[in-house]
């Protein structure tokens, strides 16, 4: 697959298979995020894959972190459209049914918590590209940050910062691309 197809094609999954996705697998992701930039080359990620009973626990925290936090925005962006309230709301409590859910954290740095964050977003690109191009779906999930303290407490983490969970399995569903909203930006000191 062509880096281009990958970037246009990979899509925010929410319906997924229930068939298992392999310990090699994830380790070939995680791979693959590890190549992402990162602030003073610090590769300060750290990620947790959960399965199995795991992500039953997880969706129960983020079906309750939706109700007390979430909820409502969705509710308020999306009056027009409440389809979109139900649909986000189920997925929230199901997590669509996926089979893994792997946890991105941050390892605090000297410089800043944006720096941090914005290292470990680059590597959670990277996953999600790696996955569409393996057949799997994803989906980045900040919505249950406001239950990071539950989250550690579940998966024994300390001392890192919680910058996204993300659905991962074999997609169950084919979304369609969301329409674009145009370039936005500004090219200065360029010839015509």
């Amino acid at each position: 697959m062509e880096l281009k197809d990958a970037i246009r094609g990979r899509r925010s999954v929410r319906k997924y298979k229930p068939t298992p996705v392999s310990k090699e697998t994830i380790m070939e992701l995680y791979e693959m995020a590890s190549w992402a930039p990162s602030g003073m080359n610090r590769q300060n990620w750290f990620f947790v894959a959960v399965t199995g009973e795991y992500v039953k626990k997880v969706a129960e925290i983020c079906h309750q972190g939706y109700k007390e936090y979430i909820g409502s925005k969705v509710s308020s962006v999306f009056s027009h459209k409440p389809q979109v309230v139900k649909e986000t709301t189920s997925f929230f409590a199901t997590l669509g049914g996926a089979p893994v859910v792997v946890f991105a954290y941050a390892e605090p740095g000297p410089e800043s918590q944006f720096t941090d964050v914005q290292s470990v977003s680059a590597a959670i690109q990277n996953m999600l590209l790696a996955a569409y191009d393996m057949g799997l779906g994803t989906c980045w999930m900040t919505g249950p940050l406001n239950k990071e303290k539950e989250f550690n407490q579940l998966l024994g983490v300390e001392g890192k910062k919680l910058v996204a969970l993300i659905t991962l399995g074999y997609p169950d569903e084919t979304p369609k691309p969301p329409k674009r909203k145009g370039v936005k930006i500004d090219l200065l000191g360029f010839d015509q």
